[in-house]
């Protein structure tokens, strides 16, 4: 080939390749190339054609009726259909002609369903999210209540509980911070057996420990106490769920979700709150003069007060002559339960931080809670931790991830009555200050140089022992009837070795979850929760009457110790497919449910401490004695569950 032909086959090729990148002209070359067809593009599915009808509206705030810009208006159920509101508040949207009512949702106020009957729908007004929520997204047959937790001041659940959902829950709260409570959904159903619903925690069945065993009186141990009320998101109570939960569900259900990090950006809150709580008021009594009548009376119908009626040594309490040496002690005009009582405060300090990307989304909080009873010495703090994610691994695969931690510890005393007082004398303070008697004087007495009885309270403020009196008005009734100083029993009984308890909890919860599609969905929820409680309680010796223990002698000092642990594996594997047809809607799912709980304690007391300021539980405490419990249960359910929506 010479040169010549060379040059034209050159401007030959370069032609060609000019027409090729110009597209004119289709080219194909002699090439493996050419020979490979282009794969056609993916056609997208056709949705189904319904015939469409427009309808218009407005939205506005309803405290002040200016138009809300912005606002979400969509199809009632088909979240396809949507349109904004301009900013004038109006819109106008084209729907199915079977959607007959619309959805309306803005941020910073609660959403709002809307029927309309032709082409115009009625003003919506819009109120801000701080009232309580009424309308959801979905229409369900079960009766349910429902609570959202924003910028809550309040320290345990319990509280929270008792404002929002008082319709649904009747919650028997005493005045103790951090005391469990009895929960009762639509009221008492069981005089026989447990009437408590059955609490779920982010998907977890827990154990709320009702009947368990406390060695303070009228205190009972509160699972919920660990959880940080500004942790919580929403609070749903089903009052029917029998047919998802079984028999267990039969007094009604309350399921506990925590927040999680819903924002791209990073979002920081910090919160200080500081409350107070009145002294209450206490309950009007006797006066010394009225009491004195009252057990003159009552001492003529034993046979010690028969026997001083005609002797020359009348009962002490009864001579009314200032000279008598006994006068003073027996003349005083005092109201036990004032000094039981106080203004109580409360600290709370909380911090959260959510924030994420496209890969994972994470709420990390931080919370200390101190709060006192008005009830003195009984009170609670509680350190908290809580973080929870939501991680995307694969494209159709993800995982939520929670752990959570609290420490929490009471200032315990016995409240309210007892059940028996087989063991030990009357030891609430409170339930002293209503029965002891008025006449008598808290402090001690001594004897001046005047041969008279002056108050010690000036020198020492040494509170009076019960043996202190020579006269035990309760004991003309009989042995164990002599009353405590109640304030004795609050200043000796102080420290964290006497009346306490200590408990920590743990929590891990991780739900991986694979969408097989759009509408079909598998996940399984494996969870654990460690709950200790370590529970001290004191008697003191000084200013508590000897007590006779049936069948052992005479005791003073109680000392006991309980220690609990209770470990829970919850497993749940679930299927649930889901799906649109026009006006219906059909939500399936189904799966098992495995729950493992074992629970062990032990338990001591004894009695005649060697001393009040270390109250040690050892071999020289008298009348020892030792129990425990060691439980394990276990639950296997299958269920399944079918929604339709018309």
């Amino acid at each position: 080939m010479n040169n010549k032909n060379k040059i034209q086959q050159g401007i030959l090729r370069a032609g060609i390749g000019l027409l090729m990148l110009s597209g004119a002209n289709c080219i194909y070359a002699q090439d493996e190339a050419a020979e490979t067809p282009a794969k056609p593009a993916r056609t997208a599915k056709a949705e189904p054609a319904y015939e469409m009808k427009e309808v218009s509206g407005f939205v506005c705030d309803a405290a002040t009726g200016t138009p809300i810009d912005g606002a979400r208006v969509q199809a009632y159920g088909h979240t396809k259909y949507s349109v904004m509101t301009d900013e004038n508040g109006k819109y106008t949207i084209k729907v199915p002609v079977f959607v007959n009512s619309l959805y309306v949702s803005v941020p910073e106020y609660n959403e709002v369903q809307v029927a309309f009957d032709g082409n115009t729908a009625p003003k919506v007004s819009l109120y801000a999210s701080s009232f309580n929520k009424v309308y959801s997204t979905k229409t369900g047959i079960t009766a349910k209540g429902n609570a959202e937790f924003n910028n809550t001041s309040a320290v345990v659940l319990d509280e929270e509980v008792d404002l929002q959902l008082s319709g649904d829950i009747h919650t028997n709260r005493s005045g103790q911070r951090g005391q469990g409570v009895a929960m009762f959904v639509r009221g008492l159903n069981s005089l026989n057996i447990n009437a408590q619903p059955l609490i779920i925690l982010d998907g977890m069945v827990i154990d709320p420990q009702l009947d368990r065993t406390t060695i303070h009186d009228g205190f009972f141990n509160n699972i919920l106490s660990g959880i940080d009320p500004e942790d919580i998101a929403n609070i749903e109570v089903m009052k029917n769920a029998t047919a998802l939960y079984g028999a267990r569900g039969g007094n009604g259900v309350i399921i506990i979700n925590t927040k999680r990090g819903h924002s791209l950006a990073t979002r920081i809150n910090a919160s200080a709150n500081i409350g107070f709580e009145l002294m209450p008021s206490t309950t009007p009594m006797m006066n010394a003069s009225q009491y004195r009548n009252y057990a003159s009376d009552l001492c003529g119908t034993t046979k010690y007060g028969q026997e001083h009626a005609t002797s020359a040594t009348p009962i002490p309490f009864l001579n009314s002559n200032p000279d008598y040496y006994w006068y003073p002690m027996y003349h005083n005009e005092t109201d036990w339960s004032d000094g039981l009582y106080r203004t109580a405060a409360t600290q709370n300090y909380k911090v959260n931080v959510q924030g994420g990307d496209d890969a994972a989304m994470y709420s990390l909080s931080l919370g200390y809670s101190k709060s006192a009873s008005t009830a003195k010495e009984t009170d609670f703090d509680r350190l908290n931790i809580r973080f929870n994610t939501d991680i995307k691994l694969l494209k159709n695969l993800s995982t939520q991830l929670d752990l959570g931690y609290s420490k929490l510890s009471n200032n315990l005393r016995d409240n309210g009555w007892a059940e028996s007082y087989t063991d030990s004398p009357i030891s609430s303070p409170n339930v002293l200050g209503l029965v002891q008697s008025p006449f008598l004087s808290k402090y001690n007495y001594y004897t001046g140089d005047d041969g008279k009885l002056h108050l010690s309270k000036v020198y020492s403020g040494k509170y009076v022992d019960d043996d202190n009196y020579p006269f035990k008005y309760a004991s003309a009734f009989g042995a164990n009837t002599a009353l405590a100083n109640p304030y004795w029993i609050l200043q000796n009984g102080e420290g964290n070795n006497k009346n306490r308890q200590e408990v920590t909890q743990f929590n891990l919860n991780i739900m991986p979850k694979w969408e097989v599609n759009k509408h079909l969905n598998v996940s399984n929820r494996f969870a654990y929760q460690l709950n200790r409680s370590n529970e001290k309680y004191f008697l003191p010796k000084a200013g508590i009457p000897i007590y006779n223990l049936e069948g052992y002698g005479d005791v003073t000092s109680v000392v006991k110790s309980l220690f609990s642990k209770e470990t829970s594996i919850f497993n749940d594997l679930r299927v649930n497919w889901s799906n649109t047809y026009g006006m219906h809607s059909i939500d399936v799912f189904g799966g098992v449910r495995y729950t493992n709980n074992s629970f062990s304690d032990s338990y001591m007391k004894g009695y005649e401490a060697t001393n009040d300021k270390m109250p040690d539980m050892d071999n020289s405490l008298k009348f020892s004695s030792v129990s425990g419990t060691e439980d394990a249960w276990r639950n296997l359910a299958y269920y399944a569950h079918a929604n339709y929506n018309l």
